[in-house]
């Protein structure tokens, strides 16, 4: 027993030298040098103009080089592109160099434009250089999906600067950045980072350092907790950036980035509701989605989703909660409260599991890292709450939301945020999932052009390859699913109605 405790005591120390002899290895690596911030303002691009416009090569904004935009022109550029880009972010020591390509593979991903895994080699390999590189691109010219992104939302540039100017200041980890620019001339993006190691799928056992599989959204049963462990993680690490922003601890210069709006002060009286032409346009939308639920896609959906004596309630009464869309954005903004922007962070918008990665420290513990910043802005502390939590299973929402939520709470106040009235944060989620449900009746039209109306006669539940395996058909379906369990179970247009009364507001607009 004494020689085998010996030899175990060997290999622990033999694996903490290595360990102590990287981290000396990896304290060399230089440090990215971001260049002076300053604010680019994008022109109107015209739809039609589009093609023509973004198949331009011109220097990026921030660093001042010609950049590729897609993997083709990543390999005619090649291993001297690589070496010129990473020598001007600063992440490469000038008498290093990218030598050679060994591999580019293109892929579509999520819904924010294309990825590209890159397999490099250097003349001189460090610890702290990655060979396998993932490379963020832009959606190809031509067609709604670029036009949207690109000019409509303009999602590309927060990314952008986030990935250049505060990935060394947010206290979570995140994917080291080799180099980013954005273009606003002809709307070309790069984003270069280090491709993070994976685990396989199926994984259950986890080791100090490992990351776990890369989980999709509105799969969570991937998950070996089916959710409420990860959410947690997620919704505690929201708070704390969330506080370092209020603290100051972010970069010197994130308020022009991502500039705070103006403090709502009050909620809006005597608004009116909605007007004839957007009314009719939301009773479309309603419409169309009842019509799915209730005939077209109803084998697939659990009954309480499908009784259309319901639905035609649950019209009414979602009519009646969007003729109050005014007062509803002030009320989460904070209106009426003694410092309204208590309530207005910067942090994480879209923290659902595809846009985190989940790993062990050295005590094995669960942490959580972050991807995908393409909507970062200033906004409601519970938007982005339920921008992380709305991923959730409705039975995991449904018993651990007020938990969730006390996790962003609480640790915005821990990391230097103020206390805010968890009764009201509370009272903020419950209307988030009533706008919730009321937004995603857009997107009926989306599924039906990924699995036709043919295709749902014979879908008859919820596992069916045509529903779960195409991602817009089911992440909308998810949705719709999990938002009009929500509102029956928790009774939400009770909770709406209370609020009303509350806050002074008239009963009926219209």
């Amino acid at each position: 027993e004494a020689k085998a405790a010996a030899e175990v005591a060997a290999a622990k120390e033999a694996e903490a030298a290595t360990k102590r002899a990287a981290d000396e290895e990896a304290a060399k690596a230089p440090v990215r040098q971001p260049p002076p911030w300053r604010r680019v303002e994008q022109p109107q691009i015209e739809f039609v103009n589009m093609t023509e416009i973004a198949s331009r090569n011109l220097p990026g904004d921030y660093y001042g080089i010609e950049f590729p935009h897609d993997a083709a022109q990543i390999e005619k550029m090649g291993a001297k592109w690589l070496t010129k880009a990473f020598h001007t972010s600063g992440v490469l020591p000038r008498d290093n160099a990218v030598s050679k390509i060994v591999s580019a593979k293109e892929f579509v991903g999520g819904g924010a434009g294309l990825k590209c895994i890159l397999t490099v080699e250097y003349a001189t390999d460090r610890p702290y250089l990655h060979k396998k590189l993932f490379i963020k691109l832009p959606h190809k010219p031509g067609g709604n999906d670029r036009f949207f992104v690109s000019c409509m939302w303009n999602h590309d540039r927060p990314e952008t600067i986030f990935n250049i100017w505060l990935e060394q200041h947010i206290p979570y980890r995140v994917p080291k950045c080799y180099f980013a620019d954005i273009c606003a001339q002809t709307t070309n993006f790069i984003l270069i980072t280090e491709a993070l190691d994976w685990s396989p799928k199926g994984t259950k056992d986890f080791k100090p350092g490992d990351i776990e599989p890369a989980y999709d959204k509105y799969m969570d049963w991937e998950l070996p907790d089916g959710g409420p462990m990860y959410y947690k993680a997620c919704c505690k690490a929201l708070g704390k950036i969330a506080a370092y922003h209020k603290a100051g601890r972010l970069h010197p210069k994130v308020d022009e980035m991502f500039p705070m709006p103006p403090a709502v002060r009050e909620i809006p009286k005597g608004w009116p509701g909605l007007d004839t032409v957007p009314k009719k346009e939301a009773m479309y939308k309603v419409d169309s989605l009842i019509r799915f639920l209730s005939e077209t896609a109803k084998g697939a959906f659990p009954q309480e989703v499908t009784d259309k004596q319901w639905l035609e309630q649950w019209k009414q009464e979602a009519l009646h909660f969007m003729d109050y869309s005014m007062e509803f954005g002030a009320f989460i903004m904070g209106a009426g409260t003694q410092d309204p922007n208590d309530y207005v962070c910067l942090t994480h918008n879209n923290l659902q599991i595809d846009n985190a990665f989940f790993w062990h420290d050295e005590n094995n513990e669960l942490q959580v890292g972050m991807l995908d910043w393409g909507i970062l802005a200033c906004g409601s502390l519970v938007g982005a709450a339920h921008g992380c939590i709305t991923g959730a299973e409705m039975e995991v929402l449904e018993k651990h939301r007020e938990e969730f939520l006390e996790a962003v709470a609480n640790s915005y106040e821990l990391y230097g945020g103020p206390k805010i009235d968890f009764q009201r944060f509370k009272q903020m989620s419950d209307l988030m999932l009533m706008q919730w449900a009321c937004s995603i009746t857009s997107n009926v039209t989306q599924v039906l052009k990924h699995t036709k109306p043919k295709e749902w006669a014979d879908i008859t539940h919820w596992m069916d390859e045509r529903l779960v395996g195409r991602f817009q058909t089911r992440a909308h379906c998810s949705q719709f699913k999990i938002a009009l369990q929500l509102w029956r179970r928790l009774g939400l247009y009770g909770r709406f109605q209370r609020w009303l009364e509350q806050e002074g507001l008239p009963p009926k607009k219209s």
